[in-house]
């Protein structure tokens, strides 16, 4: 948790309570995910978040349990007559930033814990070792923040993606939170992606649970190696269902894969990677699917592929790349 992220906590305390008392629909809600791409706004809500999951840890702070009380009574409350919803919800939240406070002053003060931020720039990769033998390898465009203390071990991904090789340790449980999810182990390997406001877990060794950190009461949901689960900026988990773990070890080994995906979704991906980014002007071939693996950085070869498969031209200038039909 990061102290300097609190005076600008209010406006993501306030989309974190209405979320939360179940008056926003992340799936549909325009203003929702307008705020959510806005990675500052993603730091300041994994903070509420935070605030959130400490109320447990933090059980013995009479201020942290009467401030996190009053916000769900605020949220529980029906609305009075004459009086806005939204003064509910920013009731809600100014309890909460005050709590988002405390708690922060509480864990920063803990003895023997220790937090540090990692980050990667665009077409950048970095691989973090973490003092328990644990391994974190962060994809392009990612931010983590990592936690270590004697009970716990967490990771906070921002932004991006990043993939853990956690060290077995059954007395202290390795959480990764994300948005309104977090993912729990105690050894294994798996992936954790925030894209667009939604999450996706995807295991390759061993089991994790994956469910909500808001506190909701829907059960954890099991996931098993080769399995993936997606879960919405809610906190509401997907059934398992198969992983594509290709596409996860291929930018492990710095080749990107493309496995049956559109057009569209393999020049978004390739994108992350890309200083230059490559823009699709051949209206009707969007949803053309492809499939290949290349390089990360070799962009002769991509565009090579493209313009030989699909019968399109690259043409460069205005700091992209265009394709157009030939």
């Amino acid at each position: 948790m990061n102290v300097t992220t609190l005076p600008q906590a209010q406006p993501a305390a306030e989309w974190f309570a209405r979320v939360r008392g179940g008056q926003v629909d992340a799936t549909s809600d325009a203003a929702w995910r307008a705020f959510v791409s806005e990675p500052r706004n993603e730091v300041a809500l994994e903070d509420c978040e935070a605030a959130w999951a400490l109320s447990a840890e933090l059980a013995g702070s009479a201020n942290i349990e009467s401030l996190l009380a009053e916000v769900d009574r605020r949220l529980a409350a029906p609305p009075r007559a004459n009086v806005p919803r939204w003064r509910s919800w920013r009731a809600a939240a100014a309890a909460l930033v005050a709590a988002l406070g405390i708690a922060a002053l509480l864990v920063l003060n803990r003895g023997g814990s220790t937090q540090a931020q990692y980050d990667t720039a665009r077409a950048e990769e970095r691989v973090v070792n973490l003092e328990d033998g644990s391994v974190v390898t962060l994809n392009t465009g990612t931010s983590v923040r990592i936690s270590y203390s004697k009970e716990h071990r967490r990771i906070d991904l921002l932004h991006g993606e990043a993939l853990f090789e956690v060290a077995k340790d059954a007395t202290r449980p390795f959480e990764v939170h994300a948005l309104a999810g977090v993912t729990t182990a105690v050894g294994t390997r798996f992936d954790v992606e925030v894209n667009a406001g939604s999450a996706a877990v995807t295991v390759i060794e061993g089991t994790v649970t994956v469910s909500a950190s808001s506190g909701s009461g829907a059960a954890a949901v099991p996931v098993n190696a080769g399995q993936a689960v997606d879960y919405t900026a809610a906190g509401a988990v997907s059934p398992p269902h198969p992983a594509d773990v290709g596409r996860i070890q291929g930018w492990e080994l710095h080749r990107i894969v493309f496995s049956d995906v559109t057009l569209a979704q393999a020049l978004a991906d390739y994108n992350r990677y890309s200083e230059v980014p490559i823009v699709l002007q051949a209206p009707g071939l969007e949803s053309r699917h492809i499939n290949g693996v290349f390089r990360i950085g070799d962009e002769q070869a991509f565009l090579g592929a493209l313009e030989q498969g699909l019968h399109l031209k690259a043409e460069r200038g205005d700091g992209q790349i265009r394709l157009v039909e030939k």
